[in-house]
């Protein structure tokens, strides 16, 4: 009796008896079925005279699970149309296999098989970004290149182009390429990678930042964050905790305790982070009334049930209200430029610096990394007490005068040392972070 097989129907049949088994025919496809064994094993099959038998016989296709249901009658749909034609369908196969392990694979093969074996497998915190960088600047040039005809030469006149519009990112590229070329050279015995040393275009030192915010733009910061919404409240709590910027975003309200210890969940393969941190009380006042949406757990929540985004702009609209407020551009800074501008803050505060170090989430050297297995929650805790405390003091403009540290600034509205005045309120900062 044949059946319309269905996903659903091959799901609800049951084992045959033991030592037995049994196959349901297709009502589709001719000579197409499904046949199960008794420990429950189920395979697509095809019941056909095949070519040198004169009787029918069975073969299998794939394993159920192995295959999907309109593949199956696919192949087995080209194993009729062979077997009509005079050919052996398995000896096809055979020959299909052959040619294709012959044939030189392409560029864009071998990419496949790379974020396949390597990048998803291993489960790399980098592996969307390696995927964004070669679809946008590589698989464009080399897709459909034969992979072991790229040499020396082709990596440099691809890194030569995009060094044109940005060096440092023409490093990024380098860096992923290599992992690709040595990945493919530990499966290849004859292949040899065509990245050799000398071909970055900039050196790390060269592009190291050591921004930090001086007493005066802080002052300015603090002003002009606090007209910017759920936006400025993510970056004055940035500050305050001296975390990564993806960290902050995504703080969740149930990873913040009633006590306001805020425990950072451990990313796939992350090495280390902050672990638990007992924020401040000015952080805790920034937070705390922030709005909490139903649907959605984030703290500094955007639309729907995300954090929020467009953090670009928002960030151009911030220093556009801190120009205005300064009389004059202020220096470029980033939002992980306030992390470095916290941990300098602690040292500033007397903070120890193995202290400030676990604050930042930064893995310990050394032996005392291996054997020091202390939480230290309380004087992370007091640590960061000290730094709002620091915060405080310089918003306050009563900062030691010996430890301000101030950029000059062109027509400056406000005189040295003293307190900026508040900022009008810029032109919706808060409508570009959502």
């Amino acid at each position: 009796m044949r059946r319309n097989l269905t996903i659903k129907a091959i799901e609800a049949l049951k084992p045959a008896p033991s030592g037995g088994r049994y196959d349901i025919a297709d009502a589709i496809v001719p000579g197409f079925g499904v046949r199960v064994t008794d420990k429950g094993k189920k395979s697509y099959i095809l019941t056909a005279r095949f070519p040198g038998s004169s009787n029918p016989t069975r073969r299998t296709i794939a394993d159920v699970g192995a295959m999907e249901l309109t593949k199956a009658r696919e192949v087995a749909r080209v194993w009729l149309s062979q077997i009509a034609a005079g050919l052996d369908p398995q000896a096809e196969r055979e020959r299909a296999r052959l040619e294709a392990a012959h044939r030189l694979a392409t560029f864009g093969e071998v990419v496949q098989q790379f974020m396949t074996q390597h990048v998803r497998r291993n489960a790399l915190r980098s592996g969307d970004e390696i995927d964004r960088l070669l679809k946008k600047d590589v698989l464009p040039v080399w897709r459909d290149r034969e992979f072991v005809s790229i040499r020396r030469g082709d990596v440099a006149r691809l890194l030569d182009e995009i060094e044109a519009r940005a060096p440092v990112h023409a490093d990024h590229v380098l860096a992923i390429l290599s992992k690709l070329f040595n990945w493919y050279m530990a499966r290849e015995e004859n292949y040899q990678s065509p990245v050799v040393r000398g071909m970055r275009r900039t050196a790390p030192k060269d592009h190291a930042r050591s921004r930090v915010l001086a007493d005066d733009e802080i002052r300015l910061f603090w002003a002009a964050s606090a007209d910017a919404g759920t936006y400025g409240a993510f970056l004055r709590v940035a500050l305050l905790t001296a975390q990564r910027r993806s960290k902050v975003v995504a703080m969740r309200w149930s990873d913040i305790d009633s006590e306001g210890v805020w425990t950072i969940p451990a990313e796939p393969r992350e090495k280390t982070n902050a672990g638990s941190l007992k924020l401040s009380k000015l952080a805790l006042s920034i937070i705390e009334p922030l709005p909490r949406w139903e649907d959605c757990d984030f703290v500094f929540a955007g639309r729907g049930k995300a954090p929020i985004n467009g953090l670009s702009k928002a960030k151009t609209a911030l220093d556009e209200a801190m120009a205005e407020e300064a009389g004059a551009p202020v220096a470029n800074w980033t939002v992980h430029d306030l992390r470095r501008t916290a941990r300098s803050l602690m040292s500033r505060a007397g903070v120890r610096p193995d202290v400030s170090e676990r604050v930042l989430g930064h893995a310990i050297p050394g032996v005392e990394g291996v054997y020091d297995r202390y939480s230290y929650d309380r004087e992370k805790g007091e640590a960061l007490a000290e730094l709002a405390g620091l915060v405080t003091s310089i918003i306050e403009g009563k900062s030691p005068a010996a430890e301000v540290i101030r950029l000059p600034r062109a027509e400056s509205a406000n005189r040295p040392g003293s307190r900026p005045s508040a900022p009008p309120r810029p032109r919706s900062i808060q409508r570009h972070a959502r």
